[in-house]
């Protein structure tokens, strides 16, 4: 298991101001301590606001966005392009040695389809790890947009939450932390959850109660520490530090999912 931190960064940890100033501020303060991070960010409200421009309509099934080559196109020009390449400015400007990248960039993430109802979403086959393990090793933070290619080199929309699970088992990182607007998983009367196993999960997944935009994530969760993650953390960036204090400082945030 390796000492690193695999995070996915979305929701308003990303778009407020301040939270995003905290979250950078965390991720310098990991590497002083000597955790190394790798950051997957999402970018949906973005893509939203430019298929909004172009007049394309957003189609969602099982939480996942429906992707023809019209979407493809603006969705890699707002990951790869704006929000990359943002988020990238951000933590240099805190100090940090970021390095942006997509998917698609060396093959680092390989698809293949996941659905004909979804078009050009991608299940990820392969993880080239070695590209993320050089940068790592050289003190750079990679920043990953969430493309990949298919055995044809054509883009691919991955999901952000399964991009990110399907890098930290790769890298059998020692963290995976999932950034998001909830607290963490909610039961049936909206109260958190600390912790969930496998077998729990399924129950939650088949009484309804784990649905839409839930399932990825809790997904990616369970294929993180399938292929060999330590822990797995649903974690709720509206909070301030809520990273720092949970890596750091230990404390009992958001959902912890164990296989």
């Amino acid at each position: 298991m390796e000492q690193i931190a695999v995070i996915k960064y979305g929701g308003h940890a990303m778009v407020n101001p301040n939270l995003a100033q905290s979250f950078a501020k965390a991720v310098f303060q990991l590497k002083k301590e000597k955790l190394p991070c790798l950051i997957v960010h999402g970018g949906g409200p973005q893509i939203n606001d430019l298929l909004t421009k172009l007049n394309i309509e957003s189609q969602f099934v099982d939480g996942l966005r429906k992707t023809d080559a019209q979407t493809m196109s603006a969705v890699e020009m707002v990951l790869a392009g704006q929000v990359n390449k943002a988020l990238v400015a951000m933590l240099l400007k805190a100090n940090v040695q970021a390095i942006g990248l997509s998917g698609r960039d060396g093959n680092l993430l390989v698809c293949e389809e996941k659905d004909p109802r979804l078009g050009l979403v991608g299940k990820i086959t392969k993880v080239n790890a070695e590209i993320l393990k050089v940068l790592l090793k050289a003190d750079f933070t990679p920043i990953i947009a969430p493309i990949a290619n298919n055995f044809a080199f054509e883009a691919y929309n991955i999901n952000a939450d399964t991009a990110a699970g399907a890098i930290a088992g790769a890298l059998q990182a020692k963290y995976f932390v999932l950034i998001s607007d909830v607290p963490g998983v909610l039961d049936a009367n909206k109260k958190i959850l600390p912790s969930l196993t496998r077998t729990e999960i399924n129950q939650l997944i088949a009484d309804k109660v784990i649905s839409g935009g839930m399932l990825p994530k809790i997904e990616s969760c369970l294929t993180a520490l399938a292929a060999g993650a330590g822990q797995a953390l649903i974690l709720d960036g509206r909070q301030p530090e809520s990273l720092s204090r949970f890596l750091l400082l230990g404390e009992p945030l958001g959902t912890l999912i164990t296989a």
